[in-house]
């Protein structure tokens, strides 16, 4: 870790002796640790060592605050020195420095969806080494590093790219998600209450603890893993507002880890007269909604027209109990003789075929 050991030098210039070594020792920890996080999140050993390099901020602000805390009695040195990593370092978590508003709105005839404050956007951006310039309708995404680090915002090609409110200008997280996917960087998500959302080193730390801005964030994991579980079917968040209920699930659930419980619903279709006609045919869409389980369990929210559902443990099985409902020119509900295929899904985070793993039947109580 050169990048590091230049850095504590740099950062404790002015003092020598006992107290330079302590307070390198001291903060090498902490680096030590960030570096370990960001590890976890998917970065490589040099990126996630330069990243928590950069959220440092220079060498000399820190070796300012170094001094102040050397001048300080011995017996309140430790607290001092705890409390300036704490607000250097620990602020730069997730939970800790929520840095991007995030709502839940729409714009004229579209569904709701989770949008981001732009101008907080391209300030958290930026103070990650990248860039977000230009306008909403025509900005440009940089991502250091990225195979194809400079990508457009496709905002005149995209229906509800951007929605004013108040005043100011947020940005349809979709969009955001799909132009770093564009970028070609490795693209997650991670956290529950305040998440980060991380392109290569660039870290984008979200400010909300509304679940249907979450729900939104992970279920679009799902829609970017690939054709294998949505198989031709529109796969969507489960709307907030509607004929829904809460259900909890018992077993082998890991605590703080998220999950998603996927079931159909039958979407009707209409004539295109005003105040059309119902037709006798339609399509199948999975709903999609996720949470974070607490240990051992998991409350999803469901909608009540899959209230009658079953289980299964493989997507080849659940999207097989689907085909004899498609496209057979009927309208169909699910009951008791006919119910609905179900699945629960561990999330990683990642926007990519990882993005989930089945939780086996066997291992879930159902209420």
């Amino acid at each position: 870790m050169k990048q590091t050991e230049r850095y504590l030098r740099a950062a404790t210039r002015g003092l020598w002796g006992r107290a330079r070594r302590e307070l390198q020792t001291e903060l090498q920890g902490h680096i030590n640790e960030r570096v370990a996080e960001f590890r976890l999140g998917g970065l490589s050993s040099e990126d996630a060592e330069r990243q928590t390099l950069r959220e440092l901020g220079t060498p000399v602000r820190v070796s300012g605050g170094m001094l102040g805390v050397h001048t300080v009695p011995a017996l309140g040195k430790a607290g001092a020195l705890s409390l300036l990593l704490a607000t250097t370092l620990l602020t730069t978590l997730p939970q800790g420095l929520a840095q991007v508003k995030s709502i839940y709105g729409s714009v004229e005839n579209m569904w709701p969806s989770s949008y981001l404050n732009f101008e907080q956007l391209m300030d958290s951006i930026k103070t990650a080494g990248g860039e977000l310039s230009g306008p909403p309708n025509a900005a440009t995404l940089t991502v250091p590093d990225a195979p194809r680090s400079q990508y457009p915002l496709n905002t005149a090609q995209w229906k509800g790219a951007t929605l004013s409110q108040e005043g100011k200008t947020y940005l349809h997280t979709d969009l955001l998600v799909s132009t770093l996917k564009n970028t070609g960087a490795n693209v997650r998500v991670r956290g529950w209450t305040n998440p980060t959302l991380t392109a290569g080193a660039t870290n984008i730390h979200l400010e909300t603890d509304d679940w249907r801005v979450l729900n939104d964030l992970y279920t679009l994991t799902l829609i970017m893993s690939g054709p294998k579980l949505n198989a031709g079917s529109v796969m969507n968040s489960l709307e907030p507002n509607g004929n829904t209920s809460d259900i909890t699930f018992k077993g082998t659930f890991k605590k703080d880890a998220v999950y998603a419980f996927v079931t159909p619903v039958f979407g009707d279709w209409t004539s295109q007269k005003t105040g059309g006609e119902l037709l006798n045919s339609g399509n199948i869409i999975l709903k999609s909604n996720v949470n974070q389980a607490k240990d051992g369990q998991v409350q999803f929210r469901m909608d009540n027209e899959a209230k009658h559902f079953k289980l299964y443990s493989d997507v080849n099985a659940f999207q097989a109990a689907l085909d004899p409902y498609r496209d057979t020119g009927k309208i169909h509900h699910w009951d008791a003789a006919h119910p609905a295929p179900a699945l629960i899904l561990e999330l990683s985070g990642h926007f990519g075929p990882d993005a989930y793993s089945v939780v086996p039947t066997q291992s879930v109580q159902r209420p």
